[in-house]
């Protein structure tokens, strides 16, 4: 039996803060880096290298990349090409 996650930002971000995995959001065209320290449902605090942080509001995320592969998805083998 299969179950299905919906896979939002706030999952996202919540897999990453769990995993110590590096995020971009993507806010007003500007992309902010960093790991994420925490969320409460209203906002997300990113630690980024040089010493800062940035805290956001969720709503004001357009996108969300994740440096890492998409959790629960299996690899599709690669298929010899006949010659």
């Amino acid at each position: 039996m299969e179950t299905s996650t919906i896979y939002s930002m706030g999952t996202a971000l919540d897999r990453a803060q769990s995993m110590g995995i590096a995020v971009e959001v993507l806010v007003s065209g500007a992309w902010l880096t960093g790991l994420v320290v925490t969320t409460d449902g209203h906002g997300v605090v990113l630690a980024a290298d040089e010493g800062e942080h940035s805290v956001v509001r969720l709503d004001a995320i357009q996108a969300v990349r994740v440096h890492s592969p998409m959790p629960g998805r299996k690899p599709i083998p690669a298929q010899q090409r006949p010659y």
